[in-house]
Order: C-alpha cells, then sequence, then structure tokens
C-alpha cells in the first residue's frame, strides 16, 4: 500500500451542507443504543445487525471517537429523518485493504474491531484518511429509497455522487454490478428506514491511498 500524502494528512476540512439534517435519533434518552429494537430498522441497524459488517461499524466508531469531522457519522446513519445510500465494505474488503491474511476478522465483535483498527493502519496513515475513506462510500440523497438507490437506480442513473462530492461510474462488470470500475456489489437493495445499504467486496479509496 502506498503511502499516504502529506496533503490527505492535514485536518478534514468539509463544507458538507448535507449533513445539517434534523436532530438525531441517537440524542433520544429512549432510543440511545435500542437500535436493534426498532420496529423499522435505519441503516445503522441494519449494519450492526449484519455478520460480516463489524469492519465498517467499528471504522465509523473510531472516526467519531477521534473528533476529526466536525459531524457524528454514527448519528447519520441512525438518523430516521436521513436519507442515506451506503456501500458498505465487508470485513473481507477491510482485511485486504489493510494487508491482513483473509478470515482475520471474521469473529470479532465490534469492540474487538475499533481497539484494534488503529494499530493495524498503515505507518503514516492516520485516522483523518479512514474518515476520509468513509465519506466515499456514504451518500445523502434529496430522497434515498429503492426507486432512487437500488442497484437498478443506480445503473439507470450510471453513476453515485457521494459524500466527499466524488462521482463514481455505475455499471456492469464481469462479476456484477461494479462501482468505480473495480468494487463490486455483493449483497444489494437492503432496505431501511432512511435509505438503502449495499454491500461491496473492495473498500473505495479513489485517490486517497
Amino acid at each position: 500500500m502506498k503511502s499516504i500524502s502529506k496533503r490527505l494528512l492535514q485536518p478534514v476540512v468539509l463544507a458538507l451542507s448535507f449533513f445539517m439534517i434534523a436532530p438525531t435519533v441517537m440524542a433520544d434518552d429512549h432510543h440511545h443504543h435500542d437500535w436493534a429494537h426498532k420496529k423499522s430498522p435505519t441503516i445503522l441497524d441494519r449494519l450492526v445487525a449484519t455478520d460480516g459488517a463489524q469492519a465498517v461499524v467499528a471504522a465509523v466508531l473510531v472516526v467519531d471517537e477521534a473528533g476529526v469531522l466536525h459531524f457524528s457519522l454514527a448519528e447519520i446513519l441512525g438518523n430516521p429523518e436521513a436519507e442515506v445510500a451506503v456501500l458498505a465494505p465487508s470485513n473481507a474488503a477491510f482485511a485486504k485493504l489493510l494487508g491482513l491474511e483473509p478470515g482475520t476478522l471474521d469473529g470479532m465483535d465490534i469492540d474487538d474491531v475499533k481497539h484494534a483498527l488503529p494499530g493495524l493502519l498503515p505507518e503514516g496513515v492516520g485516522v483523518d484518511a479512514v474518515a476520509k475513506i468513509l465519506l466515499k462510500h456514504v451518500a445523502l440523497l434529496e430522497k434515498a429509497n429503492l426507486r432512487t438507490a437500488s442497484e437498478n437506480a443506480l445503473l439507470r442513473k450510471g453513476s453515485i455522487t457521494v459524500a466527499d462530492q466524488s462521482v463514481f461510474p455505475v455499471g456492469i462488470g464481469a462479476s456484477g454490478v461494479q462501482v468505480n470500475y473495480e468494487t463490486t456489489i455483493t449483497k444489494t437493495n437492503i432496505k431501511a428506514r432512511n435509505g438503502v445499504l449495499h454491500f461491496i467486496d473492495t473498500v473505495i479509496i479513489d485517490d486517497l491511498l
């Protein structure tokens, strides 16, 4: 893995006006830490409940706790009023990115991965870089549902615009629907209260690393 450039180690400065969304459900004590019990799960609920998604949830929590962004990714993903489309890398995708043996992250819970992640990052790569990577996997749409953010909807549009304003092409590849030419959607159209979730087989780093 290439070392990250000095430019990417500068503080994260993002003017993403669309993240100024309504107060999150997590601010309500009645719902806080009660993600798994809502009748209509959010994107965050879906991720927390999915075996094989521990790494992406852990990465979100590490970024939030480090305070490198001016908002909470967990709160956005858990906000029932948000309109979110997420491309969530699997544990295997994170293991590959981090240079780990296949299956290394299997069997670890979210807290295990969260505590291990900072020590697994390559030399010169900090949590701010993880934040930048995560923002390439989240899109907040005017309306995120199966009509606007499903696999077929993305194919019809031919692209997806993510939180850092990158625009990634979406098309048919050798092994299925691909994002940015090299990332394949492996599990698609998972409906949530606040949007749509797709699992992918590769972490999208674009020009970051």
